[in-house]
């Protein structure tokens, strides 16, 4: 591989090459993929000096970051080897939602806890994750508005009509609808929202990855004719007579942010030119061509990058070439490298119908064009960094012109990261998307080689991605 650096093409690294003796690498060109296979005694992941244990196991974690092996769909791992399961809580035994006479219409409150279940099924959109999940049912004999809500831990929220199971020929006809991270209830919880005809349906409580299960609280809100408008609303009116959350004594719910501040809040803007100031508003807006830098509440200004066409004042060495980040890189430093998991993306498309309100997360942020009804088309991207470097965003603190607070989701959003274009047989844009609220981390392990980490690194408050490891993050196009 070479680079234009220095008026000459320079060698650089070899694109697929990890740098282990014991991995044998594969460049698949037209593709723009890299793949490792082990060989010999080679550990799997940085575990040095691990040895797998799979003798008489079928299935399950081998000790080393890796698996026995996987079971077909409709079985599940259970004591390191594949079984049919009929366990309470898996949807061949499904759990009743409610007790025996509870009135349905109402707002219900359920707690459980999901190390206690198995991996009985994977979630339409993550279709990564090997979390355990308990499954609930409930009929309808008449339509209504639903709003559940489970937090507790990084949950995946999923509701699916007429059948349960991964491989239930009623999955590839009918409706489901599935949540990955909501607010409220914030937290990485979950929440799903709509009208939902008469029916039997099953309601699955799963985890973002295999590290994520325990208790949780799931709560469950039915109601006649209404759909409770609450995304992007902690407290407040939730349009079907109702509240989308209560305020602590003491507190009062803001009539901008629909979050909870103190009561009689006095803001705090000593300093400060710009940012929160404490009572759910704002202490100023910077001029334009500066940005807020939150940790100081002061407005700044950044040099401008055109990534695609960047420069480097003042030029770059003989050696060095001028990077997407308008920065100086050495011809030879290891790099990062991102590609979309196809496989994935071709096998984790579903069309829903989801009820937005006014103040929806997904309205914000540009997501959808309106509020009521949306008929959307939803899928996942893993972006799989098989370079030879981590991608590491720098703090927020430091780079504001790369980030954007989302006030929805209570995190910073790196910006600009992907866009989208759904096209039609003859080539035509059909319609276009980007991936406005986003979270740049680890979610799971793709590569091997004992230069791929064994555990995530970076999550949302520390943004990136391992060498060897995948991001995962669900899309809507509306």
């Amino acid at each position: 591989m070479e680079r234009w650096a220095g008026n000459a093409c320079r060698p650089g690294r070899a694109p697929c090459d990890d740098g282990a003796a014991c991995t044998a690498d594969t460049c698949t060109e037209a593709a723009g993929t890299c793949t490792h296979a082990v060989t010999g005694a080679c550990d799997r992941c940085d575990a040095a000096g691990c040895v797998p244990q799979c003798a008489g196991r079928a299935c399950g974690d081998d000790g080393c970051g890796g698996y026995c092996g996987t079971c077909p769909v409709g079985q599940t791992c259970v004591d390191n080897n594949c079984s049919t399961l009929t366990t309470p809580g898996t949807c061949a035994s499904p759990l009743a939602l409610l007790a025996p006479g509870e009135a349905l219409e109402g707002e219900h409150v359920i707690t459980g806890d999901t190390s206690m279940g198995f991996n009985s099924t994977v979630p339409s959109c993550n279709r990564a994750s090997t979390a355990r999940d308990l499954t609930y049912t409930f009929t309808l004999t008449e339509p209504m508005g639903i709003d559940f809500r489970v937090s507790g831990y990084d949950t995946v929220l999923s509701l699916r009509v007429a059948g349960c199971a991964d491989d239930d020929p009623a999955m590839r006809t009918q409706p489901n609808w599935c949540s990955d991270d909501a607010s409220p209830p914030g937290d990485y919880g979950s929440r799903l929202a709509t009208m939902l005809p008469a029916g039997t349906y099953y309601l699955i409580v799963d985890g973002y990855d295999g590290t994520q299960a325990g208790p949780f609280t799931l709560n469950a809100r039915f109601v006649r004719d209404c759909v409770p408008q609450c995304d992007g609303q902690f407290c407040g009116d939730d349009g079907c007579g109702g509240s989308c959350g209560a305020c602590a004594a003491g507190e009062t719910c803001s009539t901008t942010t629909f979050r909870c501040v103190a009561s009689n809040c006095t803001p705090n803007c000593a300093g400060r030119q710009c940012g929160d100031d404490g009572c759910g508003g704002l202490c100023g807006a910077c001029s334009r061509g500066t940005l807020c830098v939150t940790a100081t509440g002061l407005c700044e200004r950044f040099a401008a990058c055109d990534h695609l066409r960047p420069v480097c004042r003042g030029g770059c060495g003989r050696n060095a070439y001028c990077g997407s980040d308008c920065a100086c890189h050495d011809v030879a430093a290891p790099l990062p490298d991102l590609v979309v998991d196809r496989a994935l993306l071709e096998r984790e498309v579903v069309i829903t119908e989801s009820n937005f309100g006014p103040r929806s997360c997904a309205i914000v942020e540009g997501c959808v064009g309106g509020s009521g009804g949306r008929r959307l088309l939803r899928f996942s991207v893993a972006a799989v960094n098989q370079g030879q470097a981590d991608l590491a965003a720098p703090p927020v603190e430091e780079r504001p012109d790369l980030f954007q607070f989302g006030a929805c989701h209570g995190h910073y959003h790196y910006q600009g990261f992907a866009a989208y274009e759904l096209r039609d047989l003859a080539g035509r844009v059909v319609t276009r998307g980007s991936k406005q609220a986003y979270c740049m981390m680890d979610s799971y392990r793709v590569l091997d080689g004992p230069a791929v980490g064994c555990q995530p690194h970076y999550t949302c408050e520390g943004q990136g991605i391992r060498v060897g490891w995948a991001d995962l993050y669900g899309n809507d196009l509306d």
